[in-house]
């Protein structure tokens, strides 16, 4: 997963443009994987600021990986087009593909 993450997240932000817009993902919560897109901060220029994408959690029990999507109330939500799937790279695909727009815009 790590492999994946680090790949996906080194081709989504063209090189000409990575000094304003960067894309990673932090572990959380000990089975979460949360992707997010930092830009630099107004103020101090040094910081950046993190706004998530998606997050996806393992479910040991069901031996799946389940997505989840960020709306306006701040609070993560169940992505219905494609809840939960087996591979975690599917549901990868899913955000890349983003076909609702919830996660990319």
């Amino acid at each position: 997963m790590d492999k994946l993450l680090t790949a996906y997240c080194a081709k989504r932000v063209p090189p000409a443009v990575q000094s304003k817009v960067r894309v990673g993902y932090r572990i959380a919560e000990g089975n979460a994987v949360i992707l997010y897109e930092a830009r630099p901060a107004f103020r101090p220029p040094h910081d950046w600021q993190e706004m998530v994408v998606a997050k996806f959690t393992y479910v040991g029990t069901q031996r799946e990986w389940r997505l989840y999507c960020q709306h306006r109330d701040l609070r993560w939500h169940t992505y219905e087009a494609l809840p939960s799937a087996a591979s975690f790279a599917k549901l990868l695909d899913e955000v890349d593909a983003d076909p609702t727009g919830i996660f990319w815009g």
